[in-house]
């Protein structure tokens, strides 16, 4: 029985692939931001952290197989491994989706989704109900919209940054939400001690990074290689996206994103392909259609700004009107969609896709047995890493 590289799971020898595979010498930061440049320790953990959840996820896979039967895992982690055989063009492995909650939008043809439920207002310790790893909050002022923020930001980078570098997530928050959040706002016990992702200025006043207990980069990494399992039922293998993800329970069937990452990811392992995310790992923002907004018979779409990273990796955008413009009076709400006044942020994040960046190799030399069993792959961690990315490992899962 083969399994994967990177980490021992007890009773399972270690082997190597048949093939090598892809790789990159380490993790960077989502989107290659700069947080933690000229942080060579703090780079150092990231790498640790991320190998640590991939280690988890091949472990988990290498076993589910292991017990059911179904072969070799196809799910690999691209900083331990070899390299050698190239991947297919980065263009045939993209995964996208639209940013809008799916369980919000329209239920009928004429129905308009349900913007309010979409982006009903927060408290201060809860999450925000946008489940599609885009979150977004509007800016307010005497019932009209000033701006729409939009992240697609792991908490669980933000609970590393701060366990590393409080002061580097205090100057984010800084940046883009507020120059009067405070450290005890993010860390209410104390420096050194946890941090409140879910606090005042990233609920009920901003959205610095996502939310939602579904919106994470280990639930991101353990999807795609829970993916890779095939399955069958009734003597037929399960290629629907629908069936598929709900057989496989590797996420929510009723999301954009679960099942087209699911779907895509088991496509390339049926291909008999060795299948990873690419580096940075994340979950981005690939591009803004503004086709339709316009401010006084004006093309609106430019005011829609990509403020960290870039296009197809962007992880912070803001949609707001020129100082110019907003000294004339002129707000968001002035804007039209079609016609029609822009009411609501969720207008924009329909229009917003988003997008992980998988890899797979070329060769097609890896069939394994379709799995008859029905049920996810239960987490099987590795051994822990080292103490000082240890103290920074915050896994999530669904």
């Amino acid at each position: 029985m083969k399994v994967c590289l990177g980490f021992a799971f007890p009773g399972l020898p270690i082997q190597r692939m048949e093939r090598e595979v892809a790789t990159y010498t380490e993790f960077n930061a989502p989107g290659n931001n700069t947080d933690f440049a000229g942080q060579p320790n703090v780079a150092k953990d990231w790498n640790d952290q991320m190998s640590y959840i991939f280690g988890t996820s091949t472990t988990s896979v290498s076993a589910y197989l292991s017990k059911h039967g179904g072969g070799t895992c196809q799910f690999y982690n691209p900083v331990t491994q070899g390299r050698a055989e190239p991947d297919l063009p980065a263009s045939v492995t993209d995964i996208p989706w639209n940013g809008f909650p799916k369980k919000f939008d329209s239920k009928t043809p004429g129905q308009a989704p349900n913007y309010v439920g979409a982006e009903g207002p927060v408290a201060a310790g809860t999450n925000r109900n946008q489940d599609e790893y885009l979150e977004w909050f509007v800016v307010q002022k005497a019932g009209k919209i000033v701006s729409v923020q939009f992240t697609c930001e792991a908490y669980d980078y933000f609970q590393f940054l701060a366990s590393e570098l409080p002061a580097k997530v205090l100057e984010l928050y800084q940046t883009y939400i507020s120059p009067q959040v405070t450290m005890a706002d993010l860390f209410p016990n104390g420096a050194g001690t946890d941090y409140d992702y879910l606090n005042k200025w990233n609920t009920e006043l901003g959205a610095m990074h996502l939310t939602h207990p579904a919106n994470n980069l280990f639930a991101e990494v353990f999807l795609a290689a829970s993916a890779t399992v095939r399955r069958s039922q009734h003597g037929a293998e399960i290629t629907q996206t629908i069936p598929l993800i709900k057989c496989s329970q590797y996420g929510d069937a009723g999301r954009n994103s679960d099942p087209a990452i699911g779907a895509a990811v088991n496509g390339l392992a049926r291909d008999g392909r060795y299948v990873t995310i690419a580096d940075p790992v994340g979950l981005y923002m690939s591009g803004f259609n503004g086709a339709g907004l316009t401010l006084n018979g004006n093309d609106a779409s430019g005011f829609f700004k990509v403020v960290r990273g870039a296009f197809p990796m962007a992880l912070r955008a803001i949609y707001e009107l020129t100082p110019e413009l907003q000294a004339q009076g002129l707000t968001v709400s002035d804007v039209q969609l079609n016609g029609k006044p822009l009411s609501y942020g969720g207008q924009l994040a329909e229009r917003i896709t988003m997008h992980i960046a998988g890899r797979a190799t070329v060769s097609q030399n890896l069939h394994n047995t379709p799995i008859t069993t029905c049920g996810s792959v239960p987490q099987v961690k590795p051994p822990q890493p080292a103490e000082s990315s240890a103290k920074a490992l915050l896994l999530s899962s669904r």
